[in-house]
């Protein structure tokens, strides 16, 4: 499986780090552990577009402006928040299942859909 992780450094140890302002985009291939590591010269739309266009399954990121949100959830691509955790624990942790998603592009990460209209299916009300 193809990820991109957002990353402080080119290494498996490095800390993952705001999209946005990241120094590494790592893209790794996770049934080998390759990486091919890319430093953040164009900004955070044009790795988000190479995140696309590489069709990658997941992203592990701290944190997504709603911008970069809807461009990686438009294409269908997972989200999760490695938010403190290095990149080599964050796949860890996807791998188990107990890295947690980016479910909105809001901060607060939770639902402003109307659920008393059954206009949203967030989950939250069930």
């Amino acid at each position: 499986m193809l990820i991109a992780v957002s990353a402080g450094g080119r290494e498996l140890l490095s800390a993952v780090k705001k999209f946005e302002t990241c120094r590494w985009l790592l893209f790794i291939e996770t049934d080998h552990m390759a990486i091919d590591a890319v430093r953040n010269e164009t900004g955070a739309e044009a790795l988000a577009e190479m995140v696309v266009q590489r069709d990658c399954e997941a992203v592990i990121t701290a944190s997504l402006t709603p911008d970069i949100f809807n461009m990686i959830a438009d294409a269908c691509i997972t989200r999760y928040s490695g938010k403190g955790l290095s990149v080599k624990d964050a796949i860890a942790r996807m791998d188990t299942n107990t890295l947690e998603y980016i479910r909105y592009a809001d901060k607060d990460d939770t639902c402003h859909g109307d659920h008393s209209g059954g206009a949203c299916n967030c989950g939250e009300d069930d």
